[in-house]
C-alpha cells in the first residue's frame, strides 16, 4: 500500500481517536464512577520511551513541551495523523494514537498493540480504546485484568460484550452494588462504558475543565504498520 502524500486530507465527515493505558503494580486503590483522580507529576522522558514502544511508530521526529491534558482533536490531514500524545503519571501510562484506530470491518491495530502491550507487560492493567465515526459510529474497547479473561466491548449502533464486566470490575476492587442500577452493566442493562474506563483507568481517560495534569506530544515517523494502518482507516 503506499502511503499517503503529505497536505492529503481527511473526509471531513471521518472522525476518531484512539488511547492505550497501562497500569503497573503496585496499583492505588481505584477510584469510585464520580471520583476525580489526584494530580501526579508528569515524566517527559518515560512518556517519549512510551510513544516509541508503539509498533506504530518508528521515530520521534519532533517533541513538544509538555502541556495541560486535553482531548484530542480528531485528524484532519496526513500531518497530523503523525500525532501522538503520551503522559506518564506515576504507575500509569496513557496514550492516544490516531493510528491505533479501527474501523470494526477490517482493521485490527487497536487489537495488534493491545496484544503487543499485553505480552511486554503481564502483570500490569491495560485498557485499548477508540471510536471511529465514517457515517457509522463504531466503538471498540479491550480490556486485560490479571487473573481473569479479558474482556471486549464493541459494535456499531449496539455494543456487545464478550467477557464478564463484573468479574472484571470486581478484579479491580469495585462493588457495583452499593452504585445503584444506574450500573447494571449486565448484557441486558445499561452499560456506561465512559464510567467503566474511569473505573478502570484510575480516571487517566478523563478530562477536567481545570485540568491539573500534563502530557507530552510528539510528531512521529511512522513504521510500515502504522502506515498500512493509516491508509486502510483514514483513506480507504
Amino acid at each position: 500500500m503506499s502511503p499517503v502524500s503529505p497536505g492529503t486530507q481527511v473526509n471531513p465527515r471521518h472522525s476518531g481517536h484512539a488511547h492505550l493505558v497501562v497500569v503497573h503494580p503496585p496499583f492505588a486503590t481505584p477510584l469510585q464512577p464520580n471520583e476525580r483522580p489526584p494530580a501526579t507529576a508528569h515524566d517527559p522522558g518515560a512518556a517519549r520511551a512510551a510513544a516509541l514502544s508503539l509498533s506504530t511508530v518508528s521515530a520521534i521526529r519532533r517533541e513538544y513541551a509538555p502541556s495541560r491534558l486535553e482531548h484530542p482533536g480528531s485528524p484532519t490531514n496526513r500531518e497530523e495523523l503523525d500525532g501522538v500524545r503520551a503522559a506518564v503519571w506515576g504507575s500509569t501510562v496513557k496514550i492516544s494514537d490516531p493510528a491505533l484506530v479501527e474501523d470494526g470491518v477490517l482493521a485490527s491495530a487497536l487489537e495488534d498493540e493491545f496484544q503487543a502491550q499485553r505480552t511486554k507487560h503481564p502483570d500490569a492493567r491495560i485498557v485499548a480504546v477508540c471510536e471511529r465515526d465514517f457515517g457509522a459510529s463504531y466503538t471498540k474497547i479491550l480490556v486485560a485484568v490479571p487473573g481473569i479473561p479479558d474482556l471486549m466491548v464493541e459494535g456499531f449502533d449496539e455494543l456487545e460484550i464478550t467477557g464478564d464486566p463484573r468479574a472484571t470490575l470486581a478484579a479491580v476492587g469495585i462493588d457495583l452494588d452499593p452504585l445503584g442500577e444506574g450500573y447494571d452493566i449486565s448484557d441486558e442493562g445499561f452499560f456506561d462504558y465512559e464510567g467503566v474506563l474511569h473505573v478502570l483507568t484510575g480516571g487517566a481517560l478523563s478530562v477536567y475543565t481545570d485540568e491539573e495534569r500534563f502530557e507530552s506530544a510528539f510528531d512521529v515517523d511512522r513504521s510500515e504498520e502504522g502506515e498500512e494502518s493509516i491508509c486502510e482507516v483514514w483513506f480507504p
